[in-house]
């Protein structure tokens, strides 16, 4: 069977799951952009490369997409992940995520994601937020970064980062 054609008027929205991914992080931006007929979104959900990824929590996901998922979006979630501060994303994913910047899309971090996109360097010189639990682990990794640990999210226009699930998807 051959994949529908995508619909170019609907926004392209990826979801991009790294290992231990937060299961409300991902579920939360996976359910609101969700692909239906009243929905002007198309959702793809991602990893590194498509097939199980090991979550957070006891759980795994089973991806259909790829990185390539990432090339086709206008929007970017990178939900939160588990031990951040000692973890690195993938490189292939930190340049996927750079590439789609590049071209436009538009990047948003759930919580401890922000770890994700600092790695990208986008965040460089700019405000950033992350889960409370882990802000001056932020500010440590990634000493480029003006973390802001009162804040719920920040909007530096096309980087987006925020403290939790809730208030990631409201910024985007």
């Amino acid at each position: 069977m051959t994949p529908a054609a995508p619909n170019p008027r609907l926004r392209h929205v990826a979801v991009l799951v790294l290992e231990g991914a937060k299961p409300l992080d991902v579920g939360i931006p996976a359910q609101v952009f969700t692909t239906r007929a009243s929905m002007p979104y198309e959702v793809r959900v991602c990893g590194a490369a498509p097939g199980l990824v090991t979550g957070g929590d006891g759980l795994a996901y089973h991806v259909a997409h790829g990185l390539e998922a990432l090339a086709w979006a206008d929007i970017v979630f990178i939900p939160g992940y588990r031990f951040p501060d000692r973890d690195d994303p993938p490189p292939t994913a930190v340049d996927a995520l750079s590439a789609a910047h590049a071209r436009g899309a538009r990047l948003a971090a759930i919580s401890t994601g922000a770890f994700a996109l600092a790695a990208t360097g986008l965040l460089d010189g700019k405000r950033a937020t992350t889960h409370w639990h882990y802000t001056r682990a932020l500010a440590r990794k990634h000493p480029g970064v003006r973390v802001d640990e009162n804040v719920l999210f920040v909007d530096e226009g096309s980087v987006l980062t925020s403290a939790g699930a809730a208030s990631g998807t409201a910024a985007a």
